[in-house]
Parts: C-alpha cells; structure tokens; sequence
C-alpha cells in the first residue's frame, strides 16, 4: 500500500526563516506570544468598534447581543462558581437567533442602561432553546432574580481563553528544562519519531470494529506502532471518526489512560457518541453542545451528581445559596460581614471536597474528553497527577491554533494527530498574526519536519458520488481518493420517493450566470458579498429538488458570504424550515445528499476575494453526497486557476445551464426583502457615487414578501415587480454558427478564444458532436 503524501499541497506561503524559528522551541514561545498578543489586541479592537458603532438592536442582527432577558435561577455549580440561568422577558419565549456558544465570554448589561455598562462578566456554560447559562467565577451580588431587571447579555473579548494560551506556552519552555521529553523534541525537529519494535510473538491486532477497510486498519496498526507521534490524514467522507474510535479502544486494549481533546465541542460530542457505543469507561469535561442525554450522562457534572460524595457536596452548595439569597436581602453591614466570612469558608470546604471527588472519577475512567482550552491547567485535569495518561489524541487538530494542541500534548508522552489539513484552517482574526504564522497548524509543521514518516492517509471514502470526489481528490489528494461501491455511482433519483428527471439524474450541475447580467451587489470592499440573481437561481433549484421528493432536511445551500446567506434564507427559509442554509465555515465536517452552493463574484474585474483560499472551496465542494449543483459566473471564476480547474471539470463531467434557460422561472420570482443592513445602506447611499457600467442593480423594492411567488398573484395583489437582469434566449449563440461554419470549410483547424464561458465551450462541445456523428 502506498503512504506517499501530497505535502506540495500544502500552505508554503511562510518563508524558510519563519520555519527554522519555528524549529527552535525558545524562539517558537517568544513568535507565538508575539503572535496571541496581536491577535488579542485585534479582538479586543474590533469588539470595542462594534460596540460603539452599532445599536444594540444591530447587535443582535449580527449574533453579538440578547436582549430583553430575565434572570429565571441561579445556584451554586461546580468549584463554587455562580451559576446563571437566563430566560426571555416573555415566559415560555424561544431566545433570538445568536451566535453564542459555550466557553464564549459574556458580559451582562441593564437594558435600560444607554451606556451599555457591563455589571459583571461571566462564561457561557450551557445554550438551550428558550435560555442561556452563564457561570460567574464571583458571587453574584449584582445580580437578583426577585429584582425584576431586564438584561442584555454581550459578547466580549475573550480574554480567558488567551491566558490559558500564553500560560501554555511558558509551561511549554519549562517543560524541557524540568524533564525531558521525546515527544517535544520530535515537534521541535531535534530527534527523529521512532516505532515500537515488534517481537516475534507479538500477536496481530484483534480488530474491534471488522468492517474497518484496509487503509483505516493500517492507519490504526501505525498509531499503535509509533512511540511518541502519529497523524492520520482523513479526507471528506473517509471515516476518519470511525478509524480514531478504534485507535483509542485498542490503545485503552494496552493499558493506556487516553486523553481525547478537539478544538470544538460539537467534534468531542461526536467522538462521545461514537464511543458510548463500546465498554469503555468515558467521562466528557465541560458543557456538551448537543442535548442528548445519553452524552449529558456521561459528562463529569452528571457522574458527580451521582457519585457517593454528592450527598455532602449538595449540602454545601445548598448551604452557599441560602446564604447568597439571605445576603442579598440583609441591609445590616455586619451582618453581610460575618455572611461572606461564612461563605468563604463554605466555598473552601467545596472547592476541597469536589477536587477530590473529581480526582476520583477521572483517575478510574478509561477516556478522558474535552475541547483543547478545557484542558488547561485551570481545569478539572489539574486534579490528576502529572504522567497519568499515556496517549493525547487530538481530533480535527487542523482546526486547531498549534498553541491549544500544546494544552493536550504536554500531558501524555505519545499523541496521535488526526484531520484534514487541506480543509479550512483555524480562525484567526488579526491578518497580521495570520501572515506571521499563527495560522500553520501542529499537523502542517510535524507534516513539514517529518512527512511520509509520521503520517497514513485513508484512500477509501464512503460520502460522494465518484464524480463529485474526483475533483478534490485529483486536485488535492494526489488521485489517491476511491469511492466505495456503496457511493460511487448514487443519485439522488434512488432516493425512496424521489423522481426520477433531468436533475435529479445528475451528480454535477453548472448554473452559469456569464453574460446574464447577475453582477454582485457593490457593497464596500470590507464588507460581506452579495448577488441576488444568483440567490434566485438558488431557490429556483431547490424548489425543483424539493417538488422532485428530494426532503429540503437533506438539502444545503452553501455560499462563503454571511450576507448571501441572508438573502438566500429570505428566500427560502419561511417555506423550507428544515433547509440548511449556511456559511462554508459552519458547514465544515457535514454532508448532505444534495448541495447547493453560490459563489457569488461576478464583476468585471475577475476579483473573486477570499474565494481564492482553495481549502474552503475544497470544504463547500465534498459536502455532498449525491448531487451537487453551483451557481456562478464562469468568467469571473475562470481568473483564478483553482476555481477555474472546478468550472472546467464540471463543464467536463457534469451538466453546464446558462442562467438564461431560467428566464421563464426569474419571471415568477418575485422581489424580496433585504436585510435591514442593506436597506438601510440602500437608502442612505450617495446619489452622485460613480458606479461601474456593467454593475446593473436588479431592483429590490418589496418590503412584505419572502420567497418565490407567482407574478400573477402578485399582481392580484396590486404590487409591481422588477424584472431581473436576464437576456432571453432569442437567438442561437454564435459559437453554434462559428463551428457549423469551420465544419463546411476546408479548414483543417479552428482556434476559439480562452475567454469562452463554461456554457458556450458546452454549446461547441455539443454541436461539435452533432456535425461529428
């Protein structure tokens, strides 16, 4: 079998000089401190301008803010903090759409407060439908629950999660001054990696899972092999999950103690689920993301609610809360005195209970989970001795800042990397730490040191129809990527209850807007793309899936740009709830059997923006399973070679439309709203700014209606519609004639000009072969 891997394809950009600095651990600490620091400032900046530029009510519109909230409870949780929760002022009401999730640092503000001051900051440790938690390292004394305030709850700079990174990092230079560590110097490139040695009566590996393929089996048995560092390289769909499972059971098989960390906690739940599944002994750090009971039994809060130490630490903290509501009414100083004495005492006692308790419940579990910043050493693990565990897997460590790996790393000797480093990388705010390497990731920088050495890659993937995999695969993966019998040649027509019909027959699907007059909106050059012809043509396909039996729960529309995003759930969502409609980034590690995805650029420049990152076309691409259809302008596309390589292969091995055969369905569409943003832009836009001639507006005066609608009855209805910028197809394109005229010719060779779009090379293609045959 072969292991060859694809480094070439890897992120260069960083020169020799950044990779040698990165080689010495002295000089890796100080570039990264450097690095967090600016990437914190840019936070902290970009925060404080949104607060100041935006109404609380724009807030909200951007996930940033909750507002009109009620204090419902508040207790004492785990270690003594305060703990939150937070309901709608109108009992029983489902919170706004938002973007908090757990670990986020939140502030609290009285709503009536103009000033916007924050009372009290807390961390959000838990995201239900109708509350928030937040937990409070200080008592509540701000807060009441009988006092009748409403809040706002504010998204600020997470100043935790840096500390821990920075306090990493100085532990990562005293680590090799206390002890010496083969592992680190293996990162470092002063040691080579090593394997174990295999005995001769060493017995093969007694496979637990036996459905597992030849690659995911070879990737296990290297795992085992390996000493002190091991990566398992998964592409889209290639079972990377189900390959690791089986690494850690084999690896607890041994005697391990394993640590389990992942960047996010949606990727640790996963990895929970998945292991609930076998007999291992499984405690999961922190708050889960998704509400299954069967992960929530599992995490250490509820394992210590059930342990033999509760019955006392129960009474404690029942003990702290009747004081903190008893305080909280006392006007007497002296008495408020002799309560917080109290108190202070209480929470020493529980502190000291818990951490023995907690100590005991990781020290006999088999596997130990949590995100990377949970394992920090202001963490539950803290009550663990140094050198219990063994083995420190890291999943999705491509997504990861190489700083919080460091967090799992120097906990166990050996550490097995997995991800996809050709998939999107971390995130990273400041552009300057960005370019100054805070984005090359552990598993790009161990690939670099040691490649084909530390590395197996599994070929087999079990997601995309084999049409839609060929693309990444020979772009990205060297052409190693196989789809198994199962997928390679699946459609959405074999779906139970789908028609069969000319879209849902096809696995790659071109909708070409060149020359249709689509332009994308003209919005400043720092804020987010959109085209609203090309979210018409969007909903337009889904419509057609969705009355073809395909179920719009196993449809997504992807696009790069939030604001395309928007205009497209306008469209769509009121009709289509269980449609997904997202952001390229908030797709990542998803499939679903049909994909929808617009690129949006189209302009007369070729500028296709932060299209030109190949590994989140790489992501948008391999979502799919059985269908997958992308809407764009071919001639724009074509500027950049990567984009162009997709157009081309779909024009090769798939259907290419022109905007125009949808003429008569653009018609029905009616206009639809904007979001408030755009309007309001809209509205206060300079009448006298230049614009470029071929940027035609499509107009877009409806205030009242949501998606597709019939022009008939929105005549009924007395209101006029704009017609979209679509020519109709009046006439044969006059590549047609220029071919039929070469094959009456004596010509022996015709040449066409590169600038053709993908539509018209299909047009050639086709009466190249009529006149053939």
């Amino acid at each position: 079998m072969r292991h060859d891997l694809n480094v070439t394809s890897m992120d260069n950009s960083q020169g020799s000089a950044d990779h040698e600095e990165d080689r010495s651990l002295d000089g890796f600490v100080e570039k990264h401190l450097s690095l967090l620091e600016l990437e914190r400032q840019e936070e902290v900046e970009q925060n404080a301008k949104l607060q100041e530029k935006y109404s609380v009510k724009e807030l909200q519109s951007k996930g940033l803010c909750i507002t009109k909230l009620v204090l419902d409870c508040a207790h004492t949780g785990l270690y003594g903090r305060t703990v939150c929760k937070f309901r709608s002022c109108h009992h029983g009401a489902p919170l706004p759409s938002h973007g908090f999730s757990n670990g986020d640092i939140v502030g609290v503000v009285v709503a009536s407060d103009a000033a916007r001051e924050v009372i009290c900051s807390g961390v959000v440790s838990s995201v239900a439908p109708a509350n928030i938690t937040l937990a409070f390292d200080e008592g509540r004394d701000t807060l009441d629950a009988d006092d009748g305030r409403v809040f706002n709850l504010l998204k600020l700079a997470n100043d935790v999660t840096y500390r821990r990174l920075k306090r990493t990092l100085e532990k990562l230079r005293k680590t090799r001054e206390i002890r010496y560590s083969n592992l680190i110097e293996i990162l470092f490139g002063t040691v080579s990696p090593t394997e174990a040695p295999i005995s001769a009566s060493q017995k093969p590996i007694e496979f637990s899972n036996k459905a597992l393929d030849e690659s995911q089996q070879e990737a296990v048995a290297f795992s085992l092999r390996q000493k002190e560092l091991a990566i398992i390289h998964g592409p889209p769909g290639t079972g990377k999950t189900t390959t690791l499972v089986e690494v850690i059971l084999q690896c607890s098989k041994q005697g391990s103690k394993v640590l389990v960390c992942a960047p996010s906690n949606v990727a640790v739940d996963n990895l929970v689920e998945r292991l609930l599944c076998t007999s291992l002994k499984v405690v999961r750090l922190g708050h889960p993301a998704r509400l299954l009971p069967a992960i929530a039994r599992h995490s250490l809060d509820a394992i210590l609610a059930r342990s033999d130490d509760f019955a006392i630490i129960g009474d404690i903290r029942k003990e702290i809360d009747e004081l903190m509501s008893s305080s909280s009414k006392s006007k007497a100083k002296d008495k408020g005195y002799q309560m917080r004495g109290k108190l202070s005492e209480l929470r020493k006692e529980l502190k000291d209970r818990e951490r023995r308790a907690i100590g005991r419940i990781l020290a006999s579990a088999d596997v130990v989970l949590s995100t990377l910043t949970t394992a920090s050493d202001d963490g539950p693990l803290k009550n663990l001795p140094e050198g219990h565990f063994q083995v420190a897997v890291i999943d999705e460590c491509s997504q990861a800042l190489e700083v919080a790996c460091w967090m799992a790393l120097l906990r166990a000797p050996k550490c097995i990397l997995a991800g996809d480093h050709l998939q999107l990388p971390p995130t990273i705010v400041s552009e300057a730490a960005a370019k100054g390497g805070l984005e090359v990731t552990l598993m790009e920088r161990a690939l670099r040191l040691h490649g084909e050495a530390v590395v197996r890659m599994l070929v087999t993937q079990y997601r995309m129809h084999e049409l839609i995999m060929r693309w990444s695969s020979d772009r990205l993966y060297g052409g190693r990527l196989l789809a198994h019998a199962s997928v390679a040649a699946h459609l959405l027509r074999d779906l139970p209850g789908v028609e069969d019909n000319d879209d849902t027959a096809l696995p790659l699907l071109l909708i070409d807007t060149a020359g249709c007059g689509m332009v994308e909106l003209d919005t400043p050059d720092d804020e987010s793309k959109g085209n609203e012809g090309e979210a018409d043509l969007v909903a337009i396909h889904v419509e057609r899936l969705v009355s073809s039996g395909v179920p719009a729960s196993e449809i997504a529309v992807i696009s790069p740009y939030n604001l395309q995003v928007e205009l497209i759930r306008l469209r769509l969502s009121a009709q289509h709830p269980g449609l997904e409609i997202r952001s390229v980034d908030g797709f990542q590690g998803r499939e679903k059997e049909a994909v929808v995805m617009s690129f949006v650029r189209s302009n007369d420049t070729g500028t296709v923006g932060f299209l030109a990152e190949d590994r989140r076309i790489n992501v948008a691409v391999t979502r799919a399973r059985r269908h997958l259809a992308v809407v764009c302008d071919s001639t724009t596309m074509s500027r950049h070679d990567f984009l162009k390589s997709l157009v081309d292969y779909i024009g090769n091995e798939g259907e290419v439309r022109s905007a125009r055969e949808y003429t008569s369905d653009l018609e029905l569409c009616s206009s639809t709203l904007r979001p408030s943003s755009l309007r309001e832009k809209e509205v206060n836009k300079p009448a006298n700014k230049p614009k470029s001639k071929s940027r035609q507006q499509p107009s877009q005066s409806i205030q009242n209606v949501h998606g597709v609608m019939p022009r008939q009855a929105s005549k009924q209805n007395g209101t006029q519609h704009s017609q979209k910028t679509v020519e109709k197809p009046t006439e044969p394109s006059p590549w047609e004639a220029v071919v039929k005229g070469f094959a009456d010719s004596a010509e022996k060779q015709q040449s066409l000009p590169s600038s053709l779009t993908a539509y018209e090379r299909r047009i050639v293609h086709e009466v190249g072969l009529l006149l053939h045959h």
